[in-house]
């Protein structure tokens, strides 16, 4: 992956941020640090080869990493969290980063959860996402909340199956499962509501929502990938 600095340098200038919003004893060094960086970068690089944007990766197969790039960043951010918990359960670093993120990019999601080998972030402020099983190839933009958990009765977090597009303002709220290839229109709140595979969800002009069959070729999560969502 081709970075907008070198990988030395972008390393420091993470630590240098989080020493200058966190003044505190913890400090952005360690083996488990280094591990859990070249694997947020390897897994940033996975994830970017399968985006049809030119900014991520190009057609011959090159990927980019900018750390002025806000989206890819808030991603970066993420998968180095995640995986220095996954490597040593660093909170106190996994905290900054993941409040890092707030800071930066108005993004929340736990570096305990899971978010899916890849998935795309289109300038995704104001967004929260919770507990759930994410699938791949999910694609979520601003202002999107999916609030999500175990119920009291104990049944686990609902499935959100793959190709889940999120509009502007979507919303997520519940525990019932969505399908594959399901896009959630613009300001639409899906409330404890189960969509099935290959559905459309819109809300009309009072507010309720209209789930819609999927016309051929119009699953709208598939333009931003490079391979088909089956």
């Amino acid at each position: 992956m081709q970075l907008s600095m070198s990988k030395n340098e972008l390393k420091e200038y993470m630590r240098r941020q989080l020493n200058n919003y966190f003044p505190d004893n913890y400090d952005m060094v360690g083996n488990d640090v280094d591990i859990a960086f070249d694997l947020g970068l390897e897994r940033l690089e996975n994830c970017f080869k399968y985006l049809t944007f030119p900014a991520y990766c190009d057609d011959l197969g090159q990927t980019y990493f900018s750390h002025l790039h806000g989206d890819q960043y808030a991603q970066f951010l993420y998968y180095f969290s995640n995986s220095l918990w996954k490597t040593s359960e660093n909170k106190p670093i996994c905290d900054k980063l993941m409040y890092l993120n707030r800071v930066l990019n108005n993004f929340f999601f736990s570096y305990k959860g899971k978010l899916p080998d890849i998935f795309f972030l289109g300038h995704p402020i104001g967004t929260i996402l919770g507990n759930a099983v994410y699938s791949d190839f999910l694609v979520v933009f601003q202002n999107v909340t999916i609030n999500t958990s175990a119920d009291e009765q104990g049944n686990p977090a609902p499935v959100l199956g793959k190709g889940l597009f999120m509009g502007a303002g979507a919303k997520i709220i519940g525990n019932k499962p969505v399908g594959d290839r399901v896009s959630i229109s613009v300001d639409t709140v899906v409330y404890d509501k189960a969509i099935p595979n290959d559905k459309v969800v819109l809300s009309d002009s009072e507010g309720n929502i209209v789930i819609k069959d999927r016309k051929k070729n119009t699953c709208m999560a598939q333009n931003y990938f490079r391979v088909p969502i089956e």
